[in-house]
């Protein structure tokens, strides 16, 4: 069987070459029949195996904290659906004023601090296209709310490990948060636009045409790789230990779109 899956490899991939025996008469070719998606799938997987600091050790501590109708992987019990959310505009523009509070508060902290220059211009940023979203509701009459008790909370965090110089769990926060804005909340967007919006697509959740999960989340993640490579043991598991907070804060605001009423 193994065999027959290696063979199955090779011919998916074109790197297998085998003559026919000759023989003194011509025989009409014959084509093999593709080989079965399952098997292909299987290649792809065995060929490319997750590897850095972020894919195996950030990825691992996160896959614990997801809920089991998130991913495959999570462990906690499934919640009410996103798609049993009933916010009103009104609830969905706290909820991207508080995002634009924490955002603005991500990339300063990466623009003003040395320690954090290599994440800095990594096409993910949002405050600016939140700053635009928040405008649009204006327009639409929606009066402009402050941020909220769990914009200010998370900001007050962040702000607290930059003053501290706790590099390693400020990362934490900083991939997963976008990661999961490019992951999970494209996908709240979608939910939200399709029942406050006439399915109109905020800025939020557009960068310039570009996927932000193939282009610009493996680029970041090379770059959090290479930081990562220089930390000893203890800092990679203060990096890790901060995974649940970071699940804390940054799910927390969601609490504007789950439960309005809150």
């Amino acid at each position: 069987m193994l065999l027959r899956l290696l063979l199955l490899c090779a011919l998916a991939s074109g790197s297998a070459s085998f003559a026919a025996p000759a023989t003194r008469r011509p025989s009409r070719a014959v084509h093999a029949a593709p080989p079965p998606r399952r098997a292909l799938l299987a290649c792809s997987t065995a060929s490319a195996p997750p590897s850095g600091f972020v894919q195996t050790e950030m990825r691992g501590a996160a896959m614990k904290l997801h809920t089991r109708d998130q991913s495959r992987e999570g462990e906690q019990k499934a919640q009410k659906p996103v798609s049993q959310w009933e916010p009103g505009r009104e609830d969905y523009l706290r909820f991207l004023v508080d995002s634009r509070l924490v955002y603005g508060c991500f990339e300063e902290l990466v623009a003003t601090h040395d320690e954090l220059a290599a994440y800095r211009d990594s096409g993910l940023e949002r405050a600016a296209a939140l700053d635009a979203d928040i405008a649009w509701f204006a327009e639409q009459g929606l009066e402009t709310p402050e941020p909220g008790k769990y914009g200010r909370d998370y900001e007050a965090l962040l702000r607290k490990l930059a003053e501290e110089g706790k590099w390693e769990a400020f990362t934490c926060h900083f991939y997963n948060y976008y990661f999961a804005h490019t992951a999970g909340g494209r996908m709240i967007g979608k939910q939200m636009a399709d029942k406050l919006l006439d399915g109109r697509t905020l800025e939020f959740y557009q960068w310039g045409g570009v996927d932000p999960k193939e282009e610009l989340l493996p680029k970041l993640r090379a770059k959090i790789d290479a930081v990562a490579a220089e930390w000893t043991r203890e800092q990679k598991d203060a990096c890790l230990n901060e995974t649940a907070n970071s699940f804390r804060y940054g799910g927390g605001m969601l609490a504007y779109l789950r439960s309005p009423q809150q």
